[in-house]
């Protein structure tokens, strides 16, 4: 392997994993649809080794799984286990919004401030790689601020673990944008010290898109 071969290794991964990941949010790669090596390698000329390190990432975010004898596939979940993961994410968040009964600073509400306005101008522009990133960020920024790690550490975790459910919705304009009048809105709680009235835009903004991806999915049966 030449020099230059190992320099534009970790940009290749990378750039396997962006290409895949925003399939992916975009509803192109749908829930159990299975991520081909072969096919992958021979659309983006990346090494299988890039391939394969681009699929760890995509278990690490939460986006594929691997399954014995059917190889890498896009994430799905059961019935079960979308409610169970979600009462799970609504005890953790609305624990940390009962943390918040004072005034937020001004140094917390201009960095809330700042990432939900890229996330809305993002958003609107159809950047969806950019609209999960940086919803990721404002959560997990909000989160940070309650004043438990422990408890935002297990928040980011659950998070990630519903990714594929959350990014469902993605292409969704409606949603996109509740979601972006809900992120001022919570800072706006914050700004006011309503542990209250951030728990329940809390509850809505993290029970929308769940029932998005079940009616998407088994109402509709697209599965």
């Amino acid at each position: 392997m030449t020099d230059k071969s190992v320099m534009d290794q970790p940009k290749k991964w990378d750039m396997v994993l962006g290409e895949l990941q925003k399939a992916i949010i975009a509803g192109q790669l749908r829930p159990r649809e299975r991520l081909v090596e072969d096919e992958i390698m021979a659309r983006t000329g990346a090494t299988r080794h890039a391939v394969r390190r681009a699929f760890d990432e995509l278990e690490r975010l939460g986006l594929a799984i691997r399954q014995p004898n059917k190889g890498v596939q896009v994430r799905d979940y059961s019935i079960a286990e979308i409610e169970e993961l979600y009462e799970v994410r609504e005890c953790l968040e609305l624990t940390a919004a009962a943390r918040f009964v004072r005034p937020a600073g001004d140094e917390l509400l201009a960095a809330l401030t700042d990432v939900a306005s890229r996330h809305r101008d993002a958003s609107r522009a159809q950047r969806y790689a950019e609209v999960f990133s940086l919803n990721n960020s404002f959560h997990e920024l909000l989160y940070r601020a309650a004043g438990n790690q422990t408890l935002a550490d297990a928040i980011i975790h659950y998070t990630f673990a519903t990714h594929p459910i959350r990014s469902r919705a993605f292409p969704n304009e409606e949603l996109r944008e509740l979601a972006i009048s809900e992120h001022f809105a919570m800072i706006e709680a914050i700004e006011a010290g309503e542990a209250g009235k951030l728990a329940g835009i809390i509850r809505t903004h993290i029970g929308r898109p769940k029932d998005f991806y079940l009616k998407a999915t088994y109402i509709q049966g697209e599965l």
